[in-house]
């Protein structure tokens, strides 16, 4: 004959109270399950995390913040950039960017213009001791640099650095005809173009 706890255990059985063995197995079986579906998403979720990240890199030289490297000849300002001796477009680079500067002997206004373009951007750009007339712009997409500067004998000047540039493309004019290479001077070296207009390569 059972005693009481059987006798309450059966009880509970019949009513619901209790599971039976079956059902316990059962309950054991879906904990199972219910474990090894949180066990792969917990595994797979820092795939999906670094996944994102992964894609977003795009090593380049575009992420750079300063200014471009360029070629050793272009660097440092010419000798000579004196508005009672020369008269010449002058550009150079240095730790600040590139820099270009016009002048002419005399007071009489000649006109100096440039139109410089490259596939990467011209950025901080500055102008240097412009006066009333003077202008140069920055296209909205950064991808072109111009100027015209009505210059009395002083020196006039526009700064500015660029950004992921491969080459810039050069072209100078003085008083609205094409400025004679030997009239543009590059460097320390006071280099010239071989040709205007010309393009200066990193």
């Amino acid at each position: 004959m059972p005693d009481a706890g059987e006798r309450n255990a059966a009880q509970k059985v019949a009513t619901g109270d209790e599971l039976s063995e079956e059902d316990m197995k059962i309950k054991r079986v879906r904990q199972v399950a219910t474990l090894g579906i949180v066990g792969v998403a917990l595994t797979a979720s820092p795939i999906i995390a670094t996944s994102g990240p992964a894609v977003a890199q795009t090593p380049s030289s575009c992420q750079q913040v300063t200014d471009d490297h360029w070629p050793q000849w272009v660097q440092g300002r010419p000798d000579g950039i004196d508005p009672h001796t020369t008269a010449a477009t002058y550009m150079w680079h240095d730790g600040k960017g590139w820099h270009v500067r016009v002048t002419h002997r005399g007071d009489n206004r000649r006109t100096f213009s440039g139109q410089l373009s490259t596939k990467g951007e011209f950025v901080n750009a500055s102008a240097v001791r412009l006066e009333k007339g003077d202008q140069f712009q920055v296209s909205a997409d950064k991808h072109s640099l111009t100027f015209l500067f009505k210059n009395y004998g002083g020196i006039d000047g526009v700064n500015f650095h660029t950004h992921c540039a491969p080459a810039i493309q050069f072209a100078f004019q003085s008083d609205g005809k094409t400025t004679k290479p030997s009239h543009i001077v590059i460097g320390k070296h006071n280099r010239h173009p071989r040709s205007n207009p010309f393009t200066i390569t990193r």
